[in-house]
């Protein structure tokens, strides 16, 4: 009798044992996007009231800070940090995270009869001189397997026009609300996308584990009432031909300007 007893008693403490882990369990996230970073490249059909078609400036290179440090993201003209994870249990489930617009470098296509005068203008952030931070939230759902759903986005833009140059006279200030909404996003970077370690690719802290990884799908659109539109996709690393080019290109430049200083002289 006091052997069952016994028996019982330890049944009990495996079964309770058994109830608080699972307990545990269905209270752990089944999906993460971990916080990192968006490196995008701005496309055609990008436009601005006001300056009308616009082009990305490459970064070249940013800082990231902490461990990562400054980085080559090559033509990337616009970086969107995500400041936290995004988790979810289910299918369809979702989660939100702050965003920070931490990069934006635009330049008119073609020189514009502007607001002081014809010549290119460019569009910056005004936290690259220590104004306000362009900030605004993700809603990130997920679709079955947690590796992939779509996303909506908006974020509130504080900018600069300067004229010229990117350091150029600021000739106005402002700001506008940018949204997305049913862009599909997946845990796999697309062939040639620059990709960092901790920056957008094996956030989980992994090398080769891309589980809580985020890259949106193809080129999409972020818009504001009064008709702007940025469109940009995952920034690329240039093809060699392409470099190759440029550098043509720049060479180019160089040699007609000695040519023009050379008849001057």
């Amino acid at each position: 009798m006091i052997l069952r007893s016994l028996r019982m008693v330890a049944s009990s403490g495996v079964l309770g044992l058994a109830v608080i882990l699972l307990t545990a369990s269905e209270g752990r996230a089944a999906f993460e996007v971990a916080a990192g970073y968006d490196l995008f490249q701005t496309q055609p059909g990008t436009t601005f009231t006001g300056l009308g078609d616009l082009m990305g400036v490459p970064l070249g290179t940013f800082d990231f800070g902490g461990a990562i440090g400054t980085q080559d993201v090559g033509i990337t003209d616009t970086i969107i940090q995500r400041t936290s994870a995004v988790t979810g249990t289910v299918a369809g489930s979702s989660g939100s995270s702050p965003l920070i617009m931490q990069a934006l470098q635009l330049e008119t296509v073609t020189p514009i009869n502007g607001p002081v005068g014809l010549g290119n203008y460019f569009l910056t952030l005004q936290s690259s001189r220590g104004g306000p931070a362009s900030t605004g939230s993700i809603t990130i759902t997920f679709a079955a397997g947690g590796l992939s759903g779509t996303f909506s986005s908006s974020i509130d833009v504080f900018y600069d026009v300067r004229f010229g140059s990117l350091s150029g006279a600021i000739v106005t200030s402002g700001d506008l609300l940018l949204t997305s909404s049913g862009t599909p996003w997946t845990n796999l970077p697309p062939p040639g996308a620059v990709a960092i370690n901790g920056v957008n690719q094996f956030l989980s802290g992994v090398d080769g584990d891309r589980t809580k990884d985020f890259w949106p799908v193809g080129p999409f659109v972020e818009t504001e009432p009064g008709g702007s539109r940025h469109i940009v996709t995952t920034a690329m690393v240039p093809e060699p031909s392409s470099v190759l080019l440029a550098g043509m290109g720049t060479i180019g430049v160089g040699i007609r300007r000695w040519r023009r200083c050379r008849r001057a002289a």
